[in-house]
């Protein structure tokens, strides 16, 4: 059994500093494999210890640097460690940013390395708000691709989780728009997704029919443009008010017209 820690936040004046330098800290998250630096930052106590304990677990590193090789069993991990902690302890950024800049450093940037003056700001902190940080955190939309696809009914309940590991779209144009908050939304169209990804690859032709809509032309593709479709079906009808059926039936069908149409 894993040793047990407590949660930490690191402190509002720590958070204020890193924000107010998000472009330093960046250059120095990409050159450095340690945190030393981040005392820099810190005037007085950089964590704050809570009541909440959780497993002292261990994220994975890719041995050739190809973070997607490991991004599976680290989600799997990293909602396994947490879910048991309150929504408010899962939706604080303060949380998010003390496993980014102490156990899980390394991971992180492997995970999103700084590549422009905005990473840092846009991935490692929730500048854009709380809803749109929890999607775009490193680790957070990780613990939450997990929390809206597991589903106990099936006999692997991490199964659509893999699934949307294993092209990320799939998932991520859903977090873009405020009715991915409601699970049995996303897993009926998640289910959809799988259900026609398994029935189309029976056959060479028609595996090659769903590969040129998930492809797409002209920057748009088959999920792109299925979430247009879900929003406009969202905003004459109360979906949080629809069932899980109702939303998969809806999603198949409208899939089946765009794979169509990506083919044509």
């Amino acid at each position: 059994m894993n040793n047990l820690i407590n949660v930490m936040y690191v402190t509002d004046q720590l958070l204020e500093n890193l924000r107010e330098n998000a472009v330093e800290v960046g250059e120095l998250i990409k050159c450095h494999s340690d945190t030393l630096w981040l005392k820099k930052y810190a005037s007085g106590q950089m964590f704050e210890e809570k009541k909440f304990t959780i497993p002292d677990f261990k994220l994975h590193l890719s041995d050739d640097g190809n973070y997607d090789k490991v991004d599976y069993k680290n989600c799997i991990t990293l909602y396994e460690a947490l879910n048991k902690l309150p929504r408010y302890v899962l939706t604080n950024e303060n949380f998010w940013v003390w496993l980014e800049l102490t156990s899980c450093y390394e991971v992180c940037r492997q995970a999103m390395p700084i590549k422009s003056k905005s990473t840092f700001k846009d991935h490692w902190l929730f500048s854009g708000g709380n809803r749109r940080g929890i999607f775009f955190g490193v680790l957070s939309r990780c613990y939450f691709r997990v929390e809206l696809t597991i589903d106990d009914s099936l006999p692997d309940k991490y199964e659509l989780t893999k699934f949307v590991c294993e092209k990320i779209e799939r998932f991520r144009t859903l977090t873009w728009r405020s009715i991915s908050s409601e699970k049995h939304v996303v897993l009926g169209v998640i289910k959809a997704e799988k259900d026609l990804y398994d029935e189309y690859n029976k056959d060479a032709e028609t595996a090659e029919m769903f590969r040129k809509a998930e492809a797409g032309k002209n920057g748009e593709n088959l999920y792109t443009e299925f979430s247009k479709q879900l929003s406009l079906f969202g905003s004459v009808r109360l979906l949080d008010a629809l069932s899980e059926e109702d939303i998969y039936e809806f999603s198949k069908q409208k899939m089946v017209e765009l794979i169509d149409r990506f083919n044509s």
